[in-house]
């Protein structure tokens, strides 16, 4: 049986006096069967115009290598300074921090800077994604960064700022350009001149950080002085512009721990050493069915489903480096489609269909929660188990797990949590890290 019944219940409770007297029995129960399979959407996130992006590359013990690279288009900047004695400096590429993370920050962030080579296009709907590239010159170094990359620890920064040496030859010549108002660097062929720059990781990054491509925060900065009677020491900038910037995240299935046969296909926990995995950008959803559900209808003649909630765990160890999704997202899932359905379960207070879907929020110190308040996301799944009760077929729903839209499309998130067969260390240890469903029910016999 996929259910074990045990817990709190009365034999001699009336109701209805001396008109209807049935027996009626309560209960709670703690074991139903969840079967857990994890999914990769079909379609990736958004990540053109959302002035952010993500570089370097992470191997999580849970996922495999994740790795990022960020497409960085530049805006041709006003400053022309028409005096004969400006001689060129240095250039450099300033990033800044957007306080994202994926990965060990105590280990050094590793970039390694290439050329666009053709101007960025986006998709006839407006839009660049997760899985979208763009042609760069990657292999060929010098000219861009004379030390083939840059390795920096978050400690290290300075002023919020990674600032990236690029090569004399190149940022010389994009001085001389604008300073000249050559025809190539004029505005209506700057972008076919100058493509943009692209921010991959180098060979020691053991981190992905999150970047900020807001125009006030990423730029090409060259460093020029004017000199006649003395020394004026003066700075030339070329703006990021958000709007055609993007980030690409590598889900290359051969590095990954979870091997899907295809993008839609559900791949069950059983062959992911019994966890389940919930991630945005990828992005990664977990989906939840109960085989034995209708077990409970056994029970009696009438069996009447008064709450039924559901505990997610993320398992122990699992977020030591990275951020868990403060929430969760919760959906019914029509099998028979394999992609979530935009009608949301709710709690039964929150009322009609337009509430949208239910939220599952971890505690703010999370982090610091021991045993036995371990972190936990929690959902009130009264009204979707009781839908469910006596359900066949393909009249069976499942529940999916995922990342809210507000942070999928500029957050790298990930969520691993156990299914009900999870062992750590001991049996009681395990099940602080597995996935639960609370039913209480009453049960009514004549």
């Amino acid at each position: 049986m996929g259910l074990l019944f045990a817990s709190c219940s009365d034999n001699n409770f009336n109701v209805g006096g001396d008109l209807i007297d049935p027996r009626t029995t309560t209960g709670i129960l703690d074991t139903v069967t969840i079967r857990v399979s994890n999914l990769l959407a079909s379609d990736s996130v958004v990540t053109s115009g959302r002035g952010n992006g993500f570089s370097g590359k992470y191997h999580d013990p849970q996922i495999g290598i994740i790795q990022t690279q960020t497409y960085i288009e530049f805006s041709r900047t006003s400053d022309n300074e028409p005096n004969r004695y400006a001689r060129f400096d240095s250039a450099t590429l300033v990033l800044r921090p957007n306080g994202n993370y994926f990965g060990d920050t105590l280990k050094s962030a590793s970039f390694k800077i290439s050329r666009i080579l053709k101007p960025i296009e986006k998709f006839t709907d407006g839009n660049l994604y997760s899985n979208s590239t763009a042609d760069t010159d990657q292999d060929d170094y010098p000219p861009f960064m004379p030390d083939k990359e840059l390795r920096v620890k978050v400690k290290d920064i300075k002023n919020n700022e990674f600032e990236i040496k690029l090569d004399d030859d190149f940022g010389e010549k994009l001085f001389q350009g604008i300073l000249r108002n050559e025809d190539d660097y004029k505005s209506d062929k700057f972008l076919k001149t100058f493509p943009g720059l692209s921010v991959g990781a180098g060979e020691g990054s053991g981190c992905i950080h999150g970047l900020n491509l807001q125009d006030t925060a990423c730029m090409i900065r060259i460093y020029y002085h004017i000199s006649t009677t003395s020394r004026e020491a003066k700075t030339m900038t070329f703006k990021a512009n958000s709007f055609n910037s993007f980030y690409n995240l590598d889900n290359n299935k051969a590095n990954m721990k979870v091997h899907y046969d295809s993008k839609s296909g559900p791949v069950p926990s059983s062959l992911t050493d019994s966890m389940g995995y919930i991630m945005s950008g990828t992005p990664m959803y977990a989906r939840l069915e109960f085989p034995h559900l209708n077990e409970l209808k056994w029970l009696g003649q009438i069996v009447v489903i008064k709450k039924a909630t559901l505990y997610v765990r993320p398992i122990q160890r699992s977020f030591d480096t990275v951020p868990l999704p403060p929430r969760l997202n919760i959906y019914y899932f029509d099998p028979t489609s394999n992609t979530p359905l935009s009608s949301a379960i709710r709690p039964p207070s929150m009322g009609n269909s337009s509430s949208g879907a239910q939220d599952g929020s971890l505690p703010a110190n999370y982090h610091t929660m021991l045993s036995p308040a371990y972190p936990q996301y929690t959902f009130d799944v009264t009204d979707f188990i009781a839908s469910q009760l006596g359900k066949t077929g393909y009249d069976k729903w499942a529940l999916s797990l995922l990342i809210p839209d507000d942070s999928r499309d500029n957050t790298i998130q990930r969520l691993v949590f156990g299914n009900q067969n999870y062992w750590y260390k001991n049996e009681a240890q395990s099940r602080n890290n597995r996935i639960k469903l609370e039913i209480t029910y009453v049960v009514y016999n004549e």
